[in-house]
Order: structure tokens, then C-alpha cells, then sequence
């Protein structure tokens, strides 16, 4: 037994848990006895008794620790703990973290702070992986753990007479124990049935809304429980076979190495598709869990969780317990010859329970089309209407089956004791609802798998490479640079069999891509969620077309197809979209203030703009409520007692900066922001600042090629320009913004006086004294061809923003994480400068303390 060394990790989507597992199968190599434990499944009161522990943390939201950490880290945190309160131990911390983001791996540098604060010697500096690294964060694991290793081995020496292990590369390619088992039910056995009445049970509890569901499932795939023996040496037929025995899905067909799509996401039969793939996502979650020592959710998930909602006759959803919302629209809304489609999406929540407030976060559990299912299961031999039994190893009952070429084990005919965390479900489910085949690239960790699994000699040699150190640049070149999918992988290495529980433990998994609800359930109502999708589309190094999972998936949707779903009434139908999408919400990371006398700076281009327009809808709804409280104190009868207080005040006015190419292509929701700024939820004078990048090419119309400068200017367009410009750099400005891209980082430093009186809780300066009248929308407006001008008078009901008191603006950015987010944060710095009299160090520092206040808030994705 080697020396005790506990690897300790907080992990959001998985990659620190992967970081920690590797470190724990190298550290067996290295003779020492690795525990690999979530943060919050240990007890952190036993960390004194410690001698060695190997931190490693991921960065949520803003600046927060990941979900699994977070008792830890507040039990840490207690003021009462004395400053020697781990002075016996020694430690090290990764940190994961993406640079594109203002709050890049502050939980690391946190934590490494505060363990050295209460005592803790630190063996090594920390290591800070980078997602925005052209290797991502294995660019900086790799040195790091080169000198964990003999950092380690100086505390805590072999004993004597043992010598120091000879890692070689092929050692470090072993694999260890499996973590998953996979076990083939028999076909039409009682075992099968009753996984099938099981599931059936459980998603008619689960999914109400989705009549006759219970029913397709336990239809579907009967006609396989009379097929006898005749699967392959796998223990599983041919997907096509599977797809002629169970007609009524319409499985698309594999073309050689092409996939054709499938049909549409509407009727029974796909909803039945998407509901037990939903179900399989929530179980493997929940296994998941417990491999990482994790306590099971309470509701919702597992084959207990599911027994559980069908003796209840009800259900409970959120985080991994999807809801299948109906798809109400899904409509494009940038311009039909424009390169980006960008798509308002609307989902009906009904009687889900699910709610959500302004700021909040939906998250969409994607689908892979059918014919990349087909073409997995088909590569990998696999019948993916054979039922399985996934389950951990160390908990699977008996001797461990042979594993076939497909990557499960047949149950010997009396059945097998299910574990305690495991799970029954077809293997189409478990391949589309747990594993991501054809969204996200493998983690290097795959092609070590791979690599013991290929036949062919060169695939091998290839494979090995790729999982070393030496080769992680040219994988990067080949995987990620790349956007390789898991399938498409095992198509290039085709000699590689890999079993399912192996793939279930290495590959990708299939995980929620969330979006920004762009509405107000207070304007839209509870049940009316709305979201703005922009497909991910774009071209590899070599010319591959890629398109991202989750966006091309519900951009494939379409709520208009004709038919009908059963009424809420028997025997009754009606027209309705038979569109169905996994769904929950969860809380965001952006907020509004709770006084509604608070300013809001939005900073938010191109979809980046979807919070904010929650946002404005709630101000909108809320101004449409003071002005009726309003209307109504004013009318008061002779007579009739006064209110006993005053109607309340109108929210004070916004301040949107958007971005995005031009007015006439994707300037999303434009006549909404026209009808905010006409009643006063933006402010009337200068509530919308845009920025257009290509405003003059698109007004020009001249067919120009992105990249070629653009005419220049008229003389009408040179003079609005030098109009915007601080005195001084008319003509400087004028030229640039004609032949050039503008950003809202350009818009933050031309308002900046605005911005910095805002910041202040001053009133605003006359608009004659900013460069607001070029760029605010009354000048865009003109250009894009005759919109409403937004300085017209108030329409009746219109409520002022600006009575009552003047309080501290508060700063939201939302939008890429690419060099957005520090480029606004720049830009708010040189106003702090160039208007308050800081210099660059005290500008700097003023923004970080408006992040420290609670006044600057930022959501970015990568």
C-alpha cells in the first residue's frame, strides 16, 4: 500500500473531474493510494487529519464555485476557523478556467489563498488551464503535473529499500479498472417487460402533457422479444433490422460513410424517443453522482426516482429532471440573404411548475438526429432496441461478463442484481440521451481508450500518439481545431472496437446548452418562455462544414407542421404544434436590482442582448403597472376616499448598447426598443446606442465581400460622424468609423460623460453635451430607411423615467466570451479615466470594485 494522497475537485461540466481522475490513475503508477472524491462528498472536517491533498477547481458563473464545492467552500470560509487550522497539510491546486471571462480561475486563486490563510504549506504553484488556449487547459495540466509529481515524492518519500517507479508512456496508456458495467437484458425475457412497464409507469407521471406516451412505450419494440438467438456475436443485430421490427419510428438509413436526416421532432413516436432518451440523460446523471461520492437528487431521475413519480401520479422538474415543453414558434428573424440565421424560439411551459424570472437561465437538452444515431449503433454493432443495465462496477452483483465486440455483456439467463445506482433503459436511449455523439470533440483521455481497443497496427501507433503529451498539439490540430465528433472519430479509426461501458466512462457525454430567457413571465406570462437562438454555423481549417448540437437541433424544429394531439378533454383534438423539447430552468447569473429606481446600463451585442430584453420587458410591465396606479389615483370620484398612499413611481430609464452588423440584416427586436424608448423604459433622448459594424457596406448595397473596404463616406454621413466624435477628432473619427469595424466599445468611450454621471447617481448631461444625438436611434433610425423617429412625443399612458430620485446606474454585459467582456470592461475603464480624473491603474481598479459592489455584472459564453 502506497502513501495516502487525496485528490479533491469541484467540477461544473465535468472536466475537473476528468483532470482528478487522471491524476489518480497516474498517481497509481506512481505508488500512491489515490482517492478521487467530489469536494462535497467528502467531510471536510476530516482535512486537518490530511498530510497530502491535490486540489482541483473549476470557475462558475460570476466568479462562484461549482455546484459540488460549494459547502466546502463555505465551511472553509467560516471566520471562526483558527490560522493553523491545516498547518499539517500540503497541497496543490488546478485551476480550469477560460481567460475570455472577467472572473478567469478566481476560484483557484481563492482557494489557494485561503488554504495557505488557514495554515496549509503549498507544495507547488498553482496551475491555471485555459480553455482559450489553442490546447485548451491540458496545455498548462501537462507541465504542471510534471512537477506535482517530484514536488510530491519530496514530502512523502517511497520507504526505504522500494525504488522510485519507471513511468514509461505505455504504462501511463494503461487503462484501469472499468467504471461502468453494461449488461444485455434477454431478449423478451420478464426482465425486459418489466423495464418496459417500468418506464412506461414512469413517464406517465412524469410527462402528463404528452397523452398516450405510456402507451408507444410499451409498444415499441415488442416485435423483438420473439427474435430468439439471432443476435450477432455481440449479443446485438443490425440497426436495420431493429428499425424493420419496429416500423413506426421511420429510423432514417446510413448511406455509406453519409448520414441522411431523420424526419421531423413531431408525434408520439418521437416524443417517445425524446422522453426516454430524457430519461436515460437523468439517470446516468444521477450515476454520475455516485461515482463521484455525490448524495442522489431528491426528486425526479433513477429507477427509484421513477417509481417513485408513478406511485405519486406526480412530477417534479429542474435541473436534469426535463420537462417536454411544447414548441410554440420557431421563427428567423435575421434578414433571409443575411450569413447568420438567428432564431426567436418560444416554448409553452403549461402546468410544468417550472418558473423563472428575468435573468434566469434555460437549459435544452439536445438531440441527435436519428441517422447519427443509426450510424453510431451501426458502427459499433449494436441493436439499439435491445434493453440494458448500466450500473457501477463496484457495485455490479457477481462476476464481471465478458465484454463483447459492442461493448456490453450479456445477462445470464436467470438476470442480475441490480445496483444500487443503476438503471435500465434500450440502447438507443442510453447512446442519445448520455452520450455525445455528434455534438462535442473527445477529450484526449478517449484516444487511450481507443488506442487498446484498435486492431490495426497504424491506428494504434496513431492513437497512442495522440494520448501523449508529445502529441497533444497535433491532436489539438485534428480534434478540437477540427470540431471532430465522437462518430466521426470512430469512423477514422474503424479497426477500434470500444465497448459501451468503456465510451460511457471516456467519451463525451451529452450535456444541457443553456440560453438567456429573452422575456418577462410578469409581460408574457408564467407559462410563456422565449429565446434567441443564434445557429452555429462555420467552416474548419480544411473546409469541414460544422454546426453546432444544440442550435442546429432546434433550428431543425418546426412548430408549423400540420396535425393534432389529443385535447385535455377525452375523446377531443386540436390543433397544436406536436413539436416537443426537453427543457427546465434554472436560476442565472445576472439579476436586477431590487429598487426599481436603479438605472441599467445594458451592454449587450448581438444575442447577447437576449437577458436584456427580459430585462426591459419586466421594466416595461412594471411602467405599464405605475402608470395604470396612476391613471386610476387620478380619477378618483368626488367623494370616494383618497389611496392610502401614492401610486408608485415608474422605474427609472435603461440605457441598451447594442451591437450587431447592420440595422436592415440582424438588429434584433428593433421595434420593440423603438416602443420602449417612445414610453420611457429606455430613455427617450439616448436609451439605444448602436454600433453598427458593417452600417455603411449593407446602406451601399454595393455586393462588397466582407473584408473590402467599404466607399467613403457622403458628405450627410461625414458630418453625423464628426457630430459623435469629441471635440477635437471629427475628422479622425469620421474616417475611421467609415472604414472600419464599430463596436460597443466604441459607443461606451463616445458616451462616456453619460456613462460616468450614471455611475454617479447624477442626472444625465443635456444631449447637446454628448455625442449621443449621432449614434442614438433617432440617426439610425434614418439610415435604415424611415423608421419612427424616437424623440416623437409621448403616447398617451407613457410614463416618464425620470421623476422621483436618481440612484447609482448598475453595469450588465452579456454576450461572447471571446474579448468582449474585457474589451467592455477596458472601455468602462477609460471612461473612468478620460471623465473622473483616474489614472489607468485607478480606473482599472474602480471597475473591479463596481464588480465588488454588486454595480457590474457579466454572463459571457464560449
Amino acid at each position: 500500500m502506497g502513501n495516502p494522497l487525496l485528490i479533491l475537485y469541484g467540477s461544473q461540466t465535468g472536466n475537473a473531474q476528468d483532470v482528478a481522475e487522471r491524476i489518480g490513475r497516474e498517481a497509481r503508477l506512481r505508488l500512491y493510494s489515490p482517492r478521487v472524491v467530489a469536494m462535497d462528498s467528502y467531510v471536510v472536517t476530516n482535512l486537518p487529519s490530511e498530510p497530502l491533498v491535490v486540489f482541483v477547481t473549476a470557475t462558475a458563473g460570476q466568479g462562484e464555485p461549482p455546484d459540488n464545492m460549494r459547502r466546502t467552500w463555505r465551511f472553509l470560509l467560516r471566520k471562526s476557523l483558527p490560522p493553523d487550522s491545516l498547518a499539517g497539510l500540503r497541497f496543490g491546486v488546478f485551476g480550469l478556467g477560460d481567460s475570455g471571462y472577467p472572473q478567469y480561475n478566481v476560484m483557484a486563486k481563492k482557494l489557494d489563498r485561503r488554504l495557505a490563510g488557514l495554515g496549509a504549506t503549498c507544495l507547488l504553484e498553482r496551475g491555471l488551464g485555459d480553455d482559450q488556449h489553442p490546447s485548451g487547459y491540458e496545455a498548462a495540466l501537462d507541465p504542471w503535473l510534471a512537477r506535482l509529481w517530484p514536488a510530491l515524492r519530496a514530502v512523502s518519500p517511497l520507504p526505504a529499500g522500494v525504488p522510485e517507479p519507471v513511468v514509461t508512456e505505455a504504462a501511463l496508456l494503461e487503462l484501469g479498472p472499468p467504471k461502468y458495467t453494461v449488461t444485455l437484458l434477454p431478449r423478451g425475457g420478464a426482465a425486459e417487460a418489466a423495464a418496459r412497464r417500468a418506464l412506461a409507469a414512469r413517464l406517465a407521471a412524469e410527462q402528463p402533457q404528452v397523452r398516450g406516451l405510456a402507451a408507444v412505450v410499451l409498444a415499441r419494440g415488442c416485435s423483438t422479444a420473439d427474435s430468439g438467438n439471432g443476435s450477432a456475436a455481440n449479443g446485438s443485430s443490425s440497426p436495420a433490422a431493429a428499425a424493420a421490427a419496429a416500423p413506426q419510428q421511420q429510423e432514417p438509413v446510413v448511406q455509406g460513410d453519409g448520414i441522411a436526416d431523420g424526419g421531423g421532432g413531431g408525434g408520439l413516436a418521437a416524443h417517445c424517443r425524446l422522453a426516454e432518451a430524457a430519461a436515460a440523460a437523468t439517470d446516468f446523471r444521477r450515476l454520475l453522482q455516485a461515482a463521484a461520492g455525490a448524495a442522489p437528487p431528491e426528486a425526479g431521475g433513477g429507477e427509484g426516482g421513477g417509481a417513485e413519480a408513478a406511485a405519486a401520479g406526480t412530477a417534479s422538474y429542474g435541473p436534469w429532471r426535463p420537462y417536454l415543453a411544447r414548441l410554440v414558434a420557431n421563427r428567423r428573424i435575421t434578414a433571409p440573404d443575411h450569413f447568420q440565421d438567428t432564431r426567436h424560439v418560444e416554448l409553452d411551459l403549461e402546468r410544468s411548475g417550472l418558473s423563472y424570472e428575468p435573468g434566469d437561465i434555460v437549459s435544452i437538452l439536445p438531440m441527435p438526429s436519428e441517422a447519427v444515431v443509426d450510424a453510431f449503433l451501426a458502427r459499433l454493432g449494436l441493436d439499439g432496441e435491445r434493453w440494458a443495465h448500466v450500473e457501477l462496477a463496484s457495485e455490479a452483483a457477481g462476476p464481471e461478463g465478458q465484454q463483447g465486440l459492442g461493448g456490453v455483456a450479456d445477462a445470464a439467463p436467470g438476470g442480475r442484481s441490480p445496483g444500487v445506482h443503476g438503471f435500465t433503459a434500450r440502447v438507443r436511449s442510453i447512446v442519445a440521451g448520455c452520450l455525445d455523439i455528434g455534438g462535442g470533440s473527445p477529450r484526449r483521455y478517449l484516444f487511450q481508450v481507443l488506442m487498446q481497443c484498435a486492431a490495426a497496427e497504424h491506428e494504434r501507433e496513431r492513437l497512442a500518439y495522440f494520448a501523449t503529451a508529445d502529441g497533444r498539439d497535433d491532436l489539438y490540430r485534428y480534434n478540437q481545431r477540427e470540431g471532430r465528433t465522437l462518430l466521426e472519430v470512430l469512423q477514422d479509426f474503424r479497426s477500434a472496437r470500444p465497448c459501451l461501458a468503456r465510451l460511457l466512462e471516456a467519451a463525451p457525454h451529452l450535456r444541457p446548452r443553456q440560453f438567456s430567457a429573452a422575456s418577462s413571465p410578469r409581460l408574457r406570462g408564467p407559462a410563456a418562455v422565449q429565446l434567441l437562438v443564434a445557429l452555429v454555423s462555420y467552416t474548419t481549417p480544411y473546409k469541414r462544414p460544422r454546426r453546432g448540437l444544440c442550435s442546429a437541433y432546434l433550428a431543425g424544429l418546426d412548430p408549423e407542421g400540420e396535425g393534432k394531439e389529443e385535447g385535455e378533454e377525452e375523446g377531443t383534438t386540436e390543433e397544436v404544434s406536436l413539436v416537443r423539447v426537453a427543457v427546465w430552468t434554472e436560476a442565472g447569473a445576472l439579476r436586477m436590482p431590487r429598487s426599481l429606481r436603479t438605472p441599467l446600463i445594458l451592454v449587450g451585442p448581438g444575442t447577447g442582448v437576449a437577458p436584456f430584453r427580459s430585462f426591459l420587458e419586466e421594466r416595461y410591465a412594471l411602467a405599464q403597472q405605475a402608470a395604470a396606479a396612476a391613471a386610476a389615483a387620478a380619477t378618483t370620484a368626488p367623494g370616494e376616499a383618497a389611496p392610502l398612499s401614492p401610486p408608485p413611481l415608474p422605474p427609472a430609464p435603461c440605457f441598451l448598447f447594442f451591437g450587431c452588423r447592420s440595422p436592415t440584416a440582424d438588429f434584433y427586436y428593433a421595434s420593440q426598443w423603438e416602443e420602449y424608448q417612445r414610453v420611457g423604459v429606455l430613455d427617450r433622448q439616448r436609451g439605444l446606442i448602436t454600433a453598427f459594424s458593417r452600417q455603411h457596406v449593407a446602406a451601399q448595397g454595393s455586393g462588397l465581400q466582407e473584408g473590402q473596404p467599404p466607399p467613403p463616406p457622403s458628405p450627410s454621413q461625414a458630418q453625423e460622424l464628426a457630430a459623435a466624435a469629441p471635440a477635437g477628432t471629427a475628422t479622425a473619427v469620421a474616417t475611421k468609423t467609415a472604414t472600419s469595424k464599430v463596436y460597443v466599445t466604441q459607443r461606451i468611450r463616445e458616451h462616456g460623460e453619460l456613462l460616468w454621471r450614471l455611475l454617479n447617481g447624477l442626472p444625465p448631461p443635456p444631449p447637446s453635451s454628448t455625442a449621443a444625438d449621432a449614434a442614438s436611434p433617432t440617426s439610425t433610425a434614418d439610415s435604415a430607411g424611415g423608421a419612427a423617429a424616437t424623440r416623437s412625443p409621448a403616447a398617451p399612458g407613457a410614463v416618464a423615467g425620470d421623476a422621483g430620485a436618481m440612484e447609482p446606474a448598475v453595469v450588465y454585459v452579456s454576450g461572447s466570451a471571446q474579448k468582449m467582456p474585457a474589451g467592455v470592461a477596458a472601455a468602462f475603464a477609460d471612461v473612468a479615466a478620460a471623465h473622473g480624473g483616474l489614472d489607468k491603474e485607478a480606473a482599472a481598479a474602480w471597475v473591479r470594485q463596481l464588480e465588488l459592489k454588486g454595480r457590474y455584472f457579466v454572463e459571457a459564453w464560449s
